[in-house]
């Protein structure tokens, strides 16, 4: 008897020291695979609903990816005032999906989206604004649209909403003083230490996620998908704040003599039975029903696979090709919209025989 436990301790042993071995060949693989990030803070504190903010002028690494700032601390060129620059000028609010979160600057979809445009017209007339800022939520974009946005009374706002954008602010943690060392996106991964530091585990996890799903499809991170839906279908849920959010956002919009979009962006799950298609159709219902104008973006990736669709094994925000995807999608709406307004001219009407 002696003897058989003493094999099965030294078996268990072996096995626990060829596990570890693999992990750490695996955690090393996976660092050397991650793309870098330098040490320079992206985000500083504000003493404002906003809570915090993109700092000006940046220019750091992050994922592997330049990211610069102008001088109002957003991810794209400087702004010229809308009223001087003869441009029809439209303004992008959203998170992370809007900043592109692991996508060159020129990839993200507010930036191909005023290509496309101008294509589709046939000269330059229309400038796009990209104000994501990762981590933000409606309630923080509802601020933005008041304090940045209406002030400088561009022609039309877009509202990149995220199924998740209910969730409450997180305040994030300082690194020197009044900068901010992580992405408010990594917030919730700094409350488990295995997630934010062992990226082994972040992967296993994942892949078992994955293993799992092909059983039971609805599983998504522990009820993630039942969190969400659970937000939109009670009738005390958090959604309703939103909601009432979005309204404001409109009727401020109107008020100006500014149009607005909200542009329903997709998480980045399997398309081939999406999870969130209910919810989508909540918003998209109450949206018509209040007379705001919308867009869902979804159904443009229907019968697609996320794995296709993701930054990297390790980051399912939308990548360089989703990000097209929404540019296309939102830019053939707003053409559409916008022509209802007699704002904008139609293609051909430059005389550009290239537009279509």
């Amino acid at each position: 008897m002696k003897r058989t436990l003493k094999i099965v301790a030294i078996n268990v042993c072996v096995t626990v020291v060829l596990v570890a071995i693999l992990g750490l060949a695996g955690e090393w693989y996976l660092r050397t695979y991650a793309p870098l990030s330098d040490h320079r803070g992206l985000f500083r504190l504000t003493h404002d609903p906003a809570w915090y903010a993109m700092i000006p002028n940046s220019d750091v690494v992050k994922q592997g990816v330049r990211i610069t700032t102008n001088s109002d601390g957003y991810r794209d060129r400087e702004f010229v005032d809308p009223s001087s620059s003869g441009k029809f000028v439209i303004a992008v609010l959203g998170d992370s999906f809007t900043f592109a979160q692991g996508v060159p600057q020129d990839a993200t979809y507010p930036a191909i989206m005023e290509r496309v445009l101008n294509q589709k017209v046939g000269k330059d007339y229309f400038r796009v604004w990209n104000l994501g800022v990762s981590g933000y939520n409606t309630e923080q974009e509802s601020y933005i649209l008041k304090t940045f946005v209406a002030p400088r009374r561009p022609s039309w706002v877009v509202v990149g909403y995220n199924i998740n954008d209910y969730e409450p602010v997180n305040i994030p943690p300082t690194g020197p003083p009044g900068h901010i060392q992580e992405s408010p996106e990594q917030l919730e991964r700094q409350k488990n230490f295995l997630d934010a530091d062992l990226l082994v585990i972040h992967f296993v996890k994942h892949r078992v996620g994955d293993l799992i799903r092909k059983v039971r499809p609805g599983w998504y991170h522990s009820s993630y998908v039942s969190d969400i839906k659970k937000a939109y279908l009670d009738p005390h849920g958090p959604w309703q704040k939103v909601a009432e959010t979005l309204k404001s956002m409109n009727q401020l919009c109107k008020a100006e003599g500014m149009g607005f979009t909200v542009a329903l962006l997709p998480a980045m799950f399997d398309f081939t039975r999406y999870e969130f298609s209910d919810v989508h159709e909540i918003v998209q219902a109450f949206c018509e029903k209040n007379e705001i104008d919308v867009v869902d973006v979804a159904p443009f990736f229907q019968g697609m696979h996320a794995s296709h669709l993701q930054v990297s094994l390790m980051d399912p925000h939308p990548n360089a090709a989703a990000q097209a995807i929404f540019a296309n999608a939102i830019a053939e709406h707003l053409l559409r919209v916008i022509h209802k307004t007699s704002q904008s001219p139609r293609a051909g009407d430059s005389g550009d025989k290239t537009a279509h």
